[in-house]
């Protein structure tokens, strides 16, 4: 079986990644990114959770898509650049402190960064940001 972020990273390591309010497209641009510059779990593909029918091309507000993944940020990217989406993405971040400011560097060297939310515990952040494409 191969080893996950789930398994191989401390708990204060990893980051718990949701998008939602996107397309599909664009959900698989912003995981992508992640899992070039972060070791990831085996779930972090764009599929619709629940996982039914065909992959939507859209957004429909009506049905809306939920995209998840797991992130170790044990290890911090150096080298990331602008990348441009096609409309805005919701992203909500939960962890420790430090991994989740190591994702949200990435995000915000990456993106435009609108910070929609947070809520922080004595060993866990909940970070709720809009992402836009530079």
């Amino acid at each position: 079986m191969k080893p996950t972020a789930e398994s191989q990273a401390p708990p204060e390591q990893r980051v718990q990644v949701v998008l939602s309010a996107c397309s599909a497209a664009d959900a698989e641009t912003v995981l992508g990114l992640l899992r070039r510059c972060f070791s990831t779990d085996a779930g972090a593909t764009p599929e619709p959770a629940p996982a039914s029918g065909p992959t939507p091309t859209g957004h429909d507000p009506a049905r809306p898509n939920v995209w998840t993944a797991t992130f170790d940020t044990t290890r911090v990217p150096k080298d990331v650049g602008p990348i441009d989406l096609g409309d805005a993405v919701t992203v909500d971040v939960q962890g420790g402190p430090v991994a989740v400011a190591r994702l949200r560097d990435v995000l915000h060297r990456t993106f435009e960064v609108e910070d929609a939310g947070t809520a922080s515990g004595d060993q866990e952040v909940d970070l709720q940001l809009r992402l836009r494409g530079r």
